[in-house]
C-alpha cells in the first residue's frame, strides 16, 4: 500500500489509511484503551488489563505490518489498526481492531483487503486468524475469503485461515504427512478427524456450503477449488439432506472419486 490513501465510508465519513511505525505504538495503544470492554475481548480473546493493552500494541518482531486508520484531518486520534505476524513459512497471523464508533461502516472490510494484499506482496500465501466464535463481526468479515479451520477448535476460540492471494488458502508447503480436507458442519474435532490429525496428517476442516450465512462452495459455483484439487484426501461428513452439501459430494465424485474416503 503507498504511503496514505484517503476512503470514504458506508456512514459519509472519510479516513486514511496509511503503514504505521513505532513512532505510532502510544496512538495505537490509546486506540486499545478506548475499546469497549466486549471489543477488547473479541480482538485479544479476553480481558486485558491497561499495561497489557499498551504492550500489546508494540509493533514486534519488526517483520510485524500495522495499517492504521485516522479520521481524515486528525491524523493523531485513530480509528482502527491492523496487523499481521509472521508465523512460519509462507504465513502470517493477523488481528484487527476498529473503535466501537467506527464498527459497522465497512472499516474492517478496508483494513482486511489491505492487509491480504500486503501479506501477498510480502510473499505470505495464507493469514490465520484466532477468533472467538461468539465474535460473529469478525467471523462474518473473513466469510469472504473462504475460511477454513486449521487447528482443533479450542473451547470456544477457532484457528481461521484464508487465502491472501484469493480464493481458498493453499495447504502448507512440504508437510511432513497426507493432506486432509474434512468437510463438515461442526467446528469440533470427532473422533474420526482427532484420529486423523494423531497420524500426522495435515489436517484443515472447511464447513461447507450455507445457505443462511451466504456461505457458498467454489468448486460447485465456479469448478474450481485449491483445497479440493490438491487434497490427497478427502472426507465428506456434510448432511448429505442439505441440497447445497449434496452438490458438493457430486463434484467430489465426478471429479475424485479415488480421493473420497469411505
Amino acid at each position: 500500500m503507498p504511503g496514505t490513501a484517503e476512503y470514504q465510508l458506508k456512514d459519509g465519513r472519510a479516513v486514511v489509511l496509511r503503514t504505521a511505525g513505532p513512532d505510532d505504538v502510544p496512538a495505537i495503544a490509546a486506540l486499545f484503551t478506548e475499546l469497549s470492554p466486549e471489543s477488547v475481548r473479541s480482538r485479544f480473546n479476553g480481558a486485558c488489563a491497561p499495561a497489557l493493552l499498551a504492550r500489546l500494541a508494540r509493533i514486534e518482531p519488526a517483520e510485524t505490518v500495522s495499517i492504521v486508520a485516522a479520521p481524515a484531518g486528525d491524523p493523531g486520534q485513530l480509528a482502527a489498526e491492523a496487523r499481521f505476524v509472521p508465523a512460519g513459512a509462507g504465513v502470517a497471523e493477523l488481528a484487527l481492531a476498529v473503535l466501537d464508533g467506527y464498527q459497522g461502516t465497512g472499516l474492517g472490510h478496508l483494513l482486511l483487503g489491505e492487509l491480504a494484499g500486503r501479506a501477498g506482496e510480502a510473499g505470505f500465501t495464507r493469514l490465520q486468524a484466532i477468533v472467538s466464535l461468539a465474535n460473529g463481526p469478525m467471523l462474518h468479515l473473513l466469510e469472504p475469503y473462504g475460511w477454513v479451520l486449521a487447528a482443533p477448535t479450542d473451547l470456544s476460540v477457532a484457528s481461521l485461515e484464508i487465502s491472501a492471494a484469493g480464493g481458498r488458502p493453499a495447504w502448507p508447503a512440504d508437510t511432513p504427512g497426507q493432506r486432509v480436507l474434512v468437510e463438515q458442519r461442526s467446528w469440533f474435532d470427532g473422533d474420526r478427524v482427532a484420529a486423523l490429525r494423531s497420524a500426522g496428517n495435515v489436517v484443515r476442516v472447511c464447513l461447507g456450503p450455507h445457505g443462511s450465512t451466504g456461505r457458498g462452495c467454489p468448486l460447485v459455483s465456479s469448478g474450481s477449488c485449491r483445497l479440493a484439487e490438491e487434497a490427497d484426501v478427502i472426507v465428506p461428513l456434510l448432511p448429505g439432506e442439505d441440497a447445497d452439501c449434496a452438490a458438493v459430494l457430486d463434484a467430489h465424485q465426478q471429479l475424485w472419486p479415488h480421493r473420497l474416503a469411505t
